[in-house]
């Protein structure tokens, strides 16, 4: 199974380099993913669920910053003794955002993403890879320097993977 994983992720990687994504941070729509920069703190609770089985708490912070001449959009993140690296990108031609997570446990995820202006929110569903998976991350931002997520991720019976709830504050802004 991880080598599935180990290919799947690599054929994304391959379609995600064929394709011509443009400067994303040059349109209107990809200029949304500039309210991710920053260095920020966080807070995460995850509730009890199978992969997960109790309930803990996570804290630490993050770095987004855009890499690759604004191509795509990097997010560092160090929590406790667990890292992850996600990479946000806003592709023109599918009008869609695109984001990778690879975490220091080997796990990844590839996840669609679409904005809604009126509710300041980004809706990213997960992208199924033949495994069953269903997931849902939502990320809403309150304020300029402020946003909450929720992550719910079920097996294709809908027993529950994983939920997470995590506040996150800005406290240095980047550069655009």
């Amino acid at each position: 199974m991880k080598q599935v994983f180990i290919t799947l992720a690599a054929l994304v990687l391959a379609t995600a380099l064929k394709a011509d994504a443009g400067p994303s941070q040059e349109s209107a729509d990809g200029k949304v993913l500039d309210k991710w920069l920053g260095v920020w703190k966080f807070h995460a609770v995850l509730k009890p669920a199978a992969w997960s089985l109790k309930a803990q708490e996570l804290s630490g912070s993050s770095t987004a910053e855009w890499i690759l001449d604004g191509h795509f959009q990097q997010i560092s993140s160090q929590g406790d003794a667990h890292g992850t690296r996600e990479i946000h990108r806003y592709d023109a031609e599918s009008k869609q955002y695109h984001k990778w997570t690879f975490d220091s446990d080997g796990g990844h995820s590839f996840w669609i993403g679409a904005w809604d202006e009126a509710s300041s929110t980004m809706t990213w569903e997960y992208v199924d890879f033949g495994f069953g998976l269903k997931g849902k991350m939502v990320d809403r931002f309150i304020s300029d320097g402020k946003y909450e997520s929720t992550l719910l991720l079920k097996d294709s019976t809908g027993n529950v993977l994983l939920d997470i709830q995590s506040e996150h504050t800005r406290t240095k802004e980047q550069p655009r």
